[in-house]
């Protein structure tokens, strides 16, 4: 190991320059990464113990570096975050799972419970349909006295004098009644008691 004092150092950028106690008077370049196993950063006047290794440019630069009297960060909580770490995304994984899974089983839910609704329903329309027709005996059939005297309009005729031919009558049951009513008719030519068989009672 070779040790040095470092006489220089941008902490924005995170490098600097060592001053090695060696002879041969060259500035030993060295970066935050070699010394992020610190305590603390470096700052100018620390005692820096490192080993040189030559760059493809020929400059030398510090590996494996630390500060004299700093104590050293302890690695063994870098595994554990990283198990931490690896083991929060398996938990979001789950939930996840679980929310997804929830959101399919509602609608599931809901169009089952429709589905036996409609079920029911259908079940007491088909109850409905086949129940037997009752027919009750209640029609009358046969119209009364009053239904037809109603449903016959009543002609009054009266003998006018003047009216003895068919062509002065309006219908058959006016020549039946002249006919039959009122003398001096000349409705019924035959005599077989039909009067007005061409016009009206044929």
């Amino acid at each position: 190991m070779e040790k040095g004092i470092l006489v220089r150092w941008k902490n924005e950028k995170g490098f600097g320059f060592i001053e090695s106690e060696t002879a041969n008077g060259k500035d030993v370049f060295i970066h935050i990464s070699e010394l992020k196993h610190m305590a603390r950063k470096p700052i100018v006047g620390d005692s820096i113990e490192y080993r040189t290794q030559q760059q493809v440019d020929g400059k030398l630069k510090a590996v494996n570096a630390s500060i004299e009297g700093v104590a050293v960060i302890s690695t063994s909580t870098t595994p554990r975050r990283a198990s931490n770490a690896n083991q929060t995304p398996k938990n979001n994984s789950s939930q996840r799972q679980s929310k997804t899974s929830s959101v399919i089983l509602i609608p599931l839910l809901i169009i089952l419970g429709l589905g036996v609704f409609g079920f029911k329903q259908y079940a007491a329309l088909t109850e409905q349909s086949n129940a037997p027709i009752r027919v009750t005996n209640e029609l009358k059939l046969e119209p009364t006295a009053e239904q037809i005297q109603w449903t016959q309009p009543k002609e009054n005729f009266r003998c006018e004098a003047g009216k003895q031919h068919c062509s002065q009558k309006r219908s058959c049951a006016e020549a039946n009644f002249y006919n039959n009513k009122c003398p001096g008719t000349k409705m019924d030519g035959d005599g077989d008691g039909i009067p007005c068989e061409k016009q009206h009672c044929g």
